[in-house]
């Protein structure tokens, strides 16, 4: 299945050679003997610019069926021994498994700019460091390499070195098995209730950011952590140790990223992005196991921390509502609406409803000042989201008219042929035809529409005239009533090109 950030349903889909499975079962009295299967075999050709028309097509096969008493002899062990036995079609592609991580913004974040996803996910990592649950481990950690008995600053970097690789391990550790998780099931991201469940999880964990409950680092391993080896694999198997008992104290944060890896399915670029996070997590470390008199510029640990731990809360409502709001489409056109909303109570939480004492009045500023700021970002997403109204082109739906009927008042006429099947059509419904720069320019045009979903006679008629054999066409006709055949396309356009297009069609084809 593959969930388009313009469609409203998910399409599935199928790449290159692709094998189709089905059950078929017989009566106990069946005679032995061939058997010839027939069926209709419905399917639609698309690329990614267009679709063709949806076609059928009949085919019979042919299997011998023998006595129950006789034994069976298997064949064709290549094509069935990885599929499993299920009553209902499995489908299989050449390719593996057929696709089931959703385009969304967030995966289109990772591929195309994933200098900034591992910016961020860097941050997220040093981050996890200002928690409650994290933080006493960084003196803990000077303790570990102050105890070494070669006190060389060079061997103590090398150390503090691979003491940071082995929690990035964990954590890339988290991200490989976060992606393949995705890989292979991310079919239950289709399905409602696996994401209200991983929506439930996720503010659970933003509960414990807001101190509902607490995960804390075991004592005994607070206790232990200075009586461990020295040396270079001393030091790896500590990094180790530290990164698998960080990942559950920081379970309210990594579960939301787990989840995102996991939803999109990203096998290599998650390894590495929890790889990032493990060193940002690390960096510390790193740099006040080598120069440990840092430890004392160290601010002192505080509410400041609880503060911390609040705004990672409100990160993690975020992701909740990232996982959720598309499942629910009837808001799921008001997610701004939905973010400001969050963006509010963040402002108003994070900056003047925590009355706890032991703030610091420079604090209390600097608090204030973020959460007024968070609080007017949400305002506008707000408003902008309750008042913003597309520009909308006006459309004449067709319905048998002639070219020359259409052509009126010596205006251009645009033609968009498109069916409600048609992903394409779609993403021009979403993407180009609301620019404003087409709103504006399609006032100097007869807007035609005609819907080709399942076309009539004079809708066919239509659209042999035009020869038509995929969506979407797009066709321009001058004031005269003639096409400007080289301006025709069929596909998807972005608005910079369709507007070049209907430029051209004013000037005469120009």
């Amino acid at each position: 299945m593959k969930k388009f950030s313009f469609s409203e349903d998910e399409l599935l889909i199928f790449e290159g050679t692709i094998t189709i499975f089905a059950e078929v079962t017989l009566r106990d009295t069946f005679p032995p003997g061939p058997l010839l299967l027939s069926g209709v075999f419905s399917y639609q050709a698309c690329t990614d610019q267009n679709c063709f028309m949806p076609q059928q097509d009949k085919f019979q096969l042919t299997v011998q069926v023998v006595d129950a008493s006789q034994p069976a002899v298997p064949i064709n062990h290549e094509i069935f021994k990885a599929i499993p036995v299920e009553k209902e079609i499995i489908v299989s592609t050449e390719a593996g498994q057929v696709l089931t991580s959703d385009e969304a913004k967030a995966k289109e974040i990772i591929e195309k700019g994933l200098f900034y996803a591992i910016a961020a996910f860097f941050v997220f990592g040093l981050a996890l460091n200002l928690t409650p649950c994290v933080y006493p481990v960084i003196p803990i950690t000077v303790s570990y390499f102050g105890g070494q008995t070669d006190k060389k600053r060079g061997h103590a970097l090398l150390r503090a070195s691979f003491y940071v690789i082995g929690i990035a391990i964990i954590f890339a550790l988290l991200g490989l098995i976060s992606g393949l998780a995705g890989k292979q099931w991310g079919f239950l991201f289709q399905n409602p209730w696996f994401v209200i469940i991983v929506t439930v999880i996720i503010l659970a964990m933003a509960a414990s950011m807001f101190g509902a409950f607490e995960i804390r680092i075991p004592a005994s391993f607070m206790n232990k952590f200075g009586q461990a080896r020295e040396g270079i694999i001393g030091s790896l198997i500590m990094g180790l140790t530290v990164g698998v008992v960080i990942a559950p104290c920081a379970a309210g944060i990594i579960i939301g990223l787990v989840g995102l890896v996991a939803k999109l399915g990203i096998v290599v670029k998650g390894t590495m992005l929890f790889f990032v996070m493990g060193l940002g997590l690390g960096l510390p470390y790193l740099i006040l196991a080598t120069f440990s008199g840092l430890l004392t510029k160290l601010p002192q640990s505080g509410m400041w921390m609880i503060w911390i731990k609040k705004f990672f809360g409100v990160l993690l409502v975020g992701v909740a509502l990232y996982f959720f709001l598309p499942q629910a489409r009837h808001i799921a056109d008001m997610q701004g609406f939905f973010f400001g909303l969050l963006a509010i109570f963040g402002g108003l939480l994070l900056g003047f409803l925590d009355h706890a004492p032991g703030y610091t009045k420079a604090f209390k500023i600097g608090r204030g000042i973020f959460g007024a700021l968070l609080i007017l970002i949400g305002i506008l997403w707000v408003d902008s989201a309750i008042h913003y109204e597309a520009p909308e082109i006006d459309w004449h739906q067709y319905s048998g008219e002639s070219v020359a009927e259409l052509v009126t008042d010596e205006k251009p006429v645009f033609i968009d042929f498109y069916a409600d099947w048609c992903a394409p059509c779609k993403e021009l419904e979403k993407k180009t035809f609301p620019d404003p720069q087409i709103v504006e320019i399609a006032k100097n045009f007869t807007m035609v529409k005609v819907d080709c979903t399942a076309p009539n006679a004079k809708i066919r008629a239509f659209m042999n005239k035009f020869h038509v054999t995929g969506m979407p066409t797009l066709v321009f006709i001058d004031a005269k009533g003639n096409e400007i055949t080289n301006l025709r396309e069929i596909g998807f356009m972005k608005p910079a090109e369709l507007l070049k297009r209907m430029q051209a069609t004013l000037s005469g084809g120009k």
